[in-house]
């Protein structure tokens, strides 16, 4: 594994519902105020309940490849909502520095609580890129629900997974419970990221506060209701430590890594 340390930036977003632009402006002007990342995500539909098409999404894509171009910063778009045909998805790009988008990775179950699966269709896959040496992985909102995906990434030798999410106040408490539980399982980092600001279309709240945990479960950086970015430095060392004091990891590598995977991993170049 590596030994490297990654910069991540979680940008805690301040959506305007009435103004698609303002969001859009306000999410460049984010990345633009961006200093010494090598990785920074949006949490899941910063632009609201739109649904984009493609070439409104080909816009964004190439606006963020600019700025991460120019900032040299990788870039996880969050959970935008794209239309492909008849199909519906929620799709959290992957933004390379110099080389654009190059993959993505999809909500694969919908939340039934919501709604979301009236409107949405579920993706197929896991996809795991690398940044600085460390290799990474994302699951959107309530697939974080889902040890399983979570223990694929990790049997994937991931060691940080991003969770951007949009999450009403009532349940950031039993959120952050999953993001150290699965973190602590696992033994990754679990990067958890939410608007705030903001409000379900029910009018229940939507404030922030997301956090960083580590292998151990331990919060190693939150933040409060405020827009912000929380910033954390995530050590590759401190998977490696706490591997050889709890195998988890491995005990299942020895039992699962012999039949097929019911989840497959896209390795992104």
């Amino acid at each position: 594994m590596s030994k490297q340390n990654l910069r991540v930036g979680l940008i805690q977003f301040d959506r305007c519902h009435a103004d698609l632009s303002k969001s859009q402006n306000s999410a460049l002007k984010a990345l633009d105020e961006i200093q010494n990342m090598d990785i920074v995500c949006f949490p899941e539909v910063w632009m609201g309940a739109v649904i984009l098409n493609d070439q409104e999404v080909r816009v964004i894509l190439e606006e963020f490849s600019a700025m991460a171009k120019e900032k040299h910063v990788m870039v996880l778009t969050g959970g935008l909502l794209v239309q492909y045909g008849d199909n519906v998805y929620d799709i959290c790009h992957i933004i390379d520095t110099d080389r654009g988008c190059i993959g993505e990775q999809r909500k694969i179950f919908p939340s039934g609580a919501v709604g979301e699966r009236y409107l949405l269709s579920g993706g197929k896959g896991l996809a795991v890129f690398s940044c600085a040496g460390i290799r990474c992985g994302a699951v959107i909102c309530v697939d974080l629900f889902y040890p399983e995906l979570m223990r694929e990434l990790a049997l994937a030798d991931v060691q940080l997974i991003f969770n951007p999410a949009n999450i009403p106040e009532q349940r950031n408490d039993l959120w952050h419970r999953l993001v150290r539980t699965r973190a602590a399982e696992n033994t990754v980092f679990v990067a958890y990221v939410n608007n705030t600001n903001t409000h379900y279309m029910d009018g229940r709240p939507v404030k922030g506060r997301s956090l960083v945990s580590g292998p151990s479960g331990d919060i190693i950086g939150s933040i409060g209701e405020k827009p912000a970015v929380l910033c954390a430095n995530i050590e590759s060392a401190m998977v490696n430590k706490q591997r050889q004091r709890w195998p988890y990891v491995e005990d299942i590598h020895k039992i699962v890594r012999s039949k097929k995977s019911p989840f497959t991993i896209r390795e992104l170049e």
